[in-house]
């Protein structure tokens, strides 16, 4: 290895290093890389076996814990206070606002997350079962990478489990693979449970960091479920996050990082029998839709004595969410009034992970490594752990430099990461999605603002969306990309601003004031009157 590859490997690594919120492990390309900056022989490591690393689970006599008696009377509820718990598919955020509707909210971000990483408020929404243990978060990560477990045995994207068309209530049938649990002692439903239940361990955690009282009423954040299964579907959510602060309260330090397995399974048993009076429901409050949660700041903030119409395109991990509104704004009253326009409502199963996918597709592609290669195994394996990182930098900087653990160096490009068919495919798909949903919400307007968030606002997409518009046949309509962050936060909580698309949902989700959603429309409004509020006097 010559000087200059050496170098260029070790500011790779120095930048991850800066951008994880996790341990940072070096590879034997950059263990040589060291070598030959710092002119010295390292000793070699002796590696843990694989069979010490995959030990099976042993028998435990951990004690059983008991769940507690949780009766919470409205008396002990905390006033003007909402939480709001976004469950995501890579990660998972909780926000908190109080104050009461006519004021602006104070706002409290709760680091739920990794306080050592560039972004505290988000933790992973991972599990792993290990031994005779289940890891939660970013416990599980780092065990998974401690241990350089197969992929196939991380419990990750379990958002998935209660998606688009998802039926919750059929969680209870359906087991995991036993890559992941290999004795069989999980549900769907339980291992959704048992991380809820680590989410509001680490939520109630950091309000007590924050000096606020655990007993606040939650909102949780939901897909875009079909209406044959929405009413069902929030009716067994409000169950299981009632059920997840249960376990969580009975035993907060055990769902704070890691526990036994039997006194999980236990735990859930006695859920089994028990009533719904002796839930903690009254914390429990109505759910909101992502989308909606999402472009709550900026639907807020329309134009006062003005009919706007709003397209929220939220893309996620595991999702690409939009939604349609038609905001009035009353300047007289000072009331928002929103009706959602149903028939521009659309999700798909298709966002970030699918680029994750296919990043690491094309660097595999690019390498000198036959499919069925030990090396390309191994460096499928390692962009694994890496590719969310690669795929931020790629995007941010326009092109990078991928190492392999065969020391091959792969230069990836963004403009020709984005001519990769698997990519025009994703993003063919998000524009037609945005073009149906924008020609439905229009009416016989032509002009339409559109609101992006999630971890896919920034994707340069949006910014071609913006730039061209869109067209259903003859009917084309022009995107004004609008900011997403409230200008209440940028006045008074900037810190929030870099990573407010991560944050959104659960943001917007805890405000005080929600759009008011006073009927749904099938499309948009066609040959509308204009819409305008002047001030009036009466005698």
């Amino acid at each position: 290895m010559d000087i200059t590859t050496a170098r260029l490997l070790l500011e790779n690594l120095l930048e991850r290093s800066r951008s994880s919120g996790e341990k940072v492990f070096l590879t034997s390309a950059e263990l040589k890389a060291l070598q030959v900056v710092l002119g010295v022989e390292l000793a070699p490591v002796e590696a843990e076996t694989i069979e010490e690393k995959l030990s099976p689970a042993v028998t435990t006599t951990a004690p059983r814990i008991p769940l507690i008696d949780l009766t919470i009377a409205p008396s002990q509820l905390i006033q003007d206070a909402r939480l709001c718990i976004d469950f995501g598919t890579s990660y998972s955020k909780a926000f908190m606002s109080e104050g009461d509707a006519e004021d602006d909210p104070e706002l409290f971000d709760l680091a739920i997350g990794d306080p050592t990483s560039s972004n505290p408020l988000v933790t992973p929404s991972e599990l792993l079962i290990h031994g005779n243990t289940l890891y939660f978060g970013i416990r599980a990560r780092g065990m998974w990478e401690d241990i350089d477990a197969p992929s196939a045995r991380l419990i990750d994207s379990i958002k998935q489990f209660i998606t688009l068309n998802a039926d919750v209530s059929k969680l209870a049938q359906q087991r995991l693979d036993t890559d992941k649990d290999p004795q069989q002692l999980f549900t769907r439903r339980d291992i959704l449970l048992l991380y809820l239940a680590h989410l509001m361990s680490l939520t109630e955690a950091a309000l007590e960091g924050r000096g606020k009282s655990a007993n606040i009423k939650r909102r949780f954040t939901h897909p875009a479920w079909k209406d044959g299964t929405r009413q069902r579907n929030e009716e067994e959510m409000r169950r299981l996050m009632a059920e997840a602060v249960l376990l969580s309260r009975s035993a907060p330090e055990m769902f704070r990082e890691a526990i036994d397995l039997k006194q999980a399974r236990q735990l859930l048993d006695q859920l089994t029998a028990l009533p719904e009076s002796k839930l903690p429901s009254l914390l429990i409050s109505e759910p909101v839709r992502e989308a909606t949660a999402a472009g709550a700041g900026a639907l807020l903030a329309s134009q006062e004595g003005m009919r706007s119409a709003f397209l929220v395109v939220d893309i996620g991990a595991g999702t690409t969410d939009v939604a349609g509104f038609l905001c009035a704004n009353n300047a007289i009253t000072g009331v928002l009034k929103i009706s959602e326009v149903s028939g521009s409502a659309d999700a798909k199963n298709m966002a970030g992970n699918l680029l994750d996918e296919a990043l690491q597709r094309f660097i595999l592609d690019r390498s000198n490594h036959s499919q069925q290669s030990v090396e390309y195994r191994m460096a499928q394996q390692a962009l694994r752990r890496q590719i969310r990182l690669l795929k931020e930098q790629l995007f941010q900087r326009g092109s990078i430099t991928v190492e392999l653990p065969t020391d091959e160096i792969v230069e990836v490009a963004l403009s020709d990461f984005r001519n990769y068919p698997p990519v025009q495919k994703f993003e063919a798909t998000i524009r037609e999605m945005v073009a149906k949903s924008a020609v439905a919400l229009a009416g016989s307007a032509d002009r339409v603002n559109l609101v992006a968030t999630g971890g896919g606002a920034s994707l340069p997409l949006i910014g071609d969306l913006g730039e061209t518009g869109v067209n259903v046949g003859d009917k084309y309509v022009r995107l004004s990309v609008v900011d997403a962050v409230p200008s209440s936060v940028r006045t008074f909580y900037p810190g929030l601003i870099p990573p407010y698309t991560q944050i959104a949902v659960a943001l917007g989700g805890s405000l005080s004031t929600l759009p008011e959603e006073i009927k749904s429309l099938p499309k948009g409004i066609v040959d509308a009157p204009k819409y305008e509020t002047l001030p009036s006097y009466k005698s």
